[in-house]
């Protein structure tokens, strides 16, 4: 198997589980050269395994549950899934990715791309507590 650059890791680390200021945030140029990436199915399937091993604070798991509409089980996979394929797609515009990872602010395009209704960039609130 293709050692794939893990692409995830900005966007989750960075966004759930990581502190903003400690955190470097990828370039323009980087975010498209991973969007690239994830173009390819191995490369997407590959991170998103990678990406659902990662461990969250019982809390964070509990509310991206809630707000996706899944199993607790499944909130991690669900998450890794729905991100990293908006990411790949080109749902999920490099200003949108830098808000949600430098100041974990959910924008009306992560909040499309995580299929969450009723969620306005007006009122974007911090992910995590």
């Amino acid at each position: 198997m293709k050692n794939y650059r893990m692409i995830f890791a900005a966007i989750y680390i960075a966004t759930l589980s990581g502190a903003a200021n400690a955190t470097t945030i990828a370039t323009k140029s980087g975010y498209e050269f991973d969007k690239n990436m994830l173009g390819d199915p191995s490369a997407l399937n590959w991170n998103i395994e990678q990406c659902s091993h990662y461990g969250l604070k019982p809390e964070l798991l509990q509310k991206l549950a809630k707000l996706m509409n899944v199993s607790q089980a499944n909130a991690r996979h669900e998450f890794c899934r729905r991100i990293l394929t908006a990411y790949a797609k080109g749902a999920i515009p490099y200003e949108d990715y830098v808000r949600f990872a430098q100041k974990h602010i959910m924008s009306a395009g992560i909040a499309r791309a995580l299929h969450l209704s009723g969620s306005r960039s007006a009122n974007a609130q911090p992910l995590r507590h």
